[in-house]
């Protein structure tokens, strides 16, 4: 059994025969986006190497021209998948690094290049395919990287003195604000209105649906205020419940 340049002996070279027949058999979509990951590199080498593809063609007994095709139908079937996943394109994890995301670019791009293909128009296509993939990976390892920063922020100090930031509590505070506020705002209120009721000689029917009324109208507005927080339904709570004092 042969070895390749780093040690590893054709273990992807099987695997990706495998791959390939499975394909030959017209397995589904979802095995051959299981098995791309570790093929990708080999399918690739099946369309550009005669001595890789006549291996696998050997193994398969299918011929090499068949081989070859097949492995251009697979990497189509990735580059363009429905999952519409750009590390699935160029079979790899979505924890590659962006350097070895340019290399799987550059060799695409190689590969596809128009001088090997009569069909211009196929190639191009594939060609916007690949760049359009290589972007949008670009773009989500920028914001992985933003994101990661950002969160180093809130993380506790790696001295131990400062112990967590600030900023991690600072963020509570408008809502702790608007809670007591309100709270102290229908507290007020509710005494105002019980004042009210019971100073009369007996408590009215009308008296107790209005402070029934008044009570709801609290609640309701408190768990808007919880929900979506800011300063002018804070506003149009107190208004409300001083109207419904009068």
């Amino acid at each position: 059994m042969k070895t390749d340049k780093s040690g590893n002996t054709t273990l992807k070279v099987l695997a990706t025969a495998t791959l390939i027949r499975r394909f030959h058999e017209r397995c589904s979509l979802g095995e051959i986006y299981d098995k791309a990951i570790r093929c990708y590199e080999t399918l690739i080498e099946s369309i550009e190497k005669t001595e890789t593809t006549e291996e696998i063609s050997a193994l398969l007994d299918i011929p090499a021209v068949t081989i070859r095709g097949y492995a251009e139908a697979i990497i189509n079937i990735l580059l363009f998948n429905k999952e519409n996943d750009p590390y699935l394109s160029f079979g790899l994890n979505t924890d590659a690094p962006l350097s070895e995301v340019s290399r799987r670019w550059k060799s695409l791009i190689v590969l596809y290049h128009p001088d090997k293909y009569l069909n211009q128009s196929i190639v191009e296509e594939k060609a916007k395919k690949i760049n359009e993939r290589y972007e949008e990976i670009q773009k989500l390892k920028k914001n992985k990287i933003y994101y990661n920063s950002f969160n180093n922020d809130f993380r506790i100090s790696p001295s131990g003195s400062s112990g967590i930031y600030h900023s991690m509590y600072l963020k509570y505070l408008p809502l702790f604000i608007i809670g007591t506020a309100v709270i102290i705002a229908i507290l007020s209120i509710l005494l105002l209105i019980f004042d009210k009721i019971f100073t009369n000689s007996s408590i009215s029917s009308r008296g107790a649906i209005e402070m029934v009324q008044v009570i709801r109208i609290a609640r309701n507005n408190v768990m808007e205020i919880i929900t979506y927080p800011d300063f002018n339904s804070l506003q149009a709570v107190i208004k409300g419940l001083f109207l419904y004092a009068k």
